[in-house]
């Protein structure tokens, strides 16, 4: 509402990511298996709702809005769970280091173990997507995003 008394007119937001399926919260919060954390992805699903909620009450009272909700958390879900259909060889762990905890500086190409090939990985470290997996998701997202930038509502693309 601030943004919009501030003359804003096209904003996007991002959904939160399947945060259950980062390699460093399964290694910190999986227990003991190697699987998606359903308890942390059910948090992001459940704010993601509350996400789209708000921006259609938001459309709703804000004359000119144009408020666009730029979906992560399905196309990442479908890179960490079905790597391989995306060209994709390890989504349980990042290219840096072990791959399982390593983040941010810790993370650079004299890092040890860090992998030959990252455009293999899901992940680069273990929070954060590689730069190839950026790429087939910032794909996926164009589409919602080309609203933003026209003043048409239906393209074909």
């Amino acid at each position: 509402q601030s943004l919009h008394a501030l003359g804003a007119r096209r904003i996007g937001v991002t959904s939160l990511p399947p945060i259950g399926c980062l390699p460093g919260a399964i290694t910190l919060f999986g227990i003991t298996s190697n699987e998606c954390v359903a308890r942390l992805n059910n948090d992001a699903i459940t704010f993601n709702e509350k996400l789209n909620t708000t921006s259609r009450n938001l459309k709703n009272m804000l004359p000119g809005l144009n408020l666009v909700i730029f979906d992560i958390y399905q196309p990442l879900y479908d890179l960490v769970t079905k790597p391989s259909q995306h060209g994709f060889s390890a989504a349980r762990k990042g290219c840096c280091g072990t791959g399982l905890i390593e983040t941010s500086i810790l993370c650079n190409r004299y890092s040890t173990g860090t992998c030959a090939n990252a455009s293999e990985y899901v992940f680069w470290d273990s929070f954060h997507p590689s730069e190839a997996a950026n790429k087939v998701l910032a794909d996926s997202l164009i589409a919602a995003g080309i609203s933003l930038i026209s003043n048409q509502t239906h393209f074909k693309i």
